[in-house]
Parts: structure tokens; C-alpha cells; sequence
């Protein structure tokens, strides 16, 4: 195998984003939303088997990508606001 084939099998394309990563901060807060609902069900329902921690800590996870799509779009958003505001009280 040569190099340039090597080079070519390893690239993998540059628009591959994360399923999360066009929902924006209303998104945020509907994957908050749903994990802590999830998890307030499996919690108020008892833990019978290892199978429902498993649950609830994939309901963690949710929650966390919320928070994470949420405060990132959010922080992007007051950014941009700040730097406008910036250039518009050196003019």
C-alpha cells in the first residue's frame, strides 16, 4: 500500500457533526427537560434490576448534553452580542 493510499483511508469527511449539534438552546432545554423526566420515572418506580440504573444513567447523560448544547449556543450568543457592542462603543 502507498502512502497516498494510506492518506486517503483515514481522512473521514469534515461535515460530520454530533446528532445534537443544530438543535440550539431550545433544544438545550427540551434534552434537559426530557432526561430529568426520564429520570425522576425511573427513580420514582424503584430500581428492581441493574438494567434501570443503566437507564438512569443514560437519563444523566441526556441531561448533560443539554446542558452542554445550551450553555455553548447560549455563551456563542452573548459573545456575538458583546463584541457588536464593543464595535459599536469604539465608533
Amino acid at each position: 500500500m502507498t502512502d497516498e493510499q494510506s492518506e486517503h483511508r483515514h481522512q473521514q469527511p469534515a461535515d460530520v457533526e454530533p446528532w445534537w449539534a443544530g438543535t440550539g438552546p431550545v433544544g438545550g432545554v427540551v434534552l434537559i427537560l426530557l432526561g430529568v423526566g426520564a429520570g425522576l420515572a425511573l427513580f420514582l418506580g424503584g430500581f428492581d434490576s441493574q438494567d434501570e440504573l443503566t437507564h438512569l444513567h443514560s437519563a444523566a447523560k441526556v441531561v448533560a448534553v443539554g446542558l452542554v448544547v445550551a450553555g455553548t449556543t447560549l455563551l456563542a450568543r452573548r459573545r456575538r452580542t458583546g463584541d457588536e457592542g464593543d464595535a459599536a462603543e469604539s465608533d
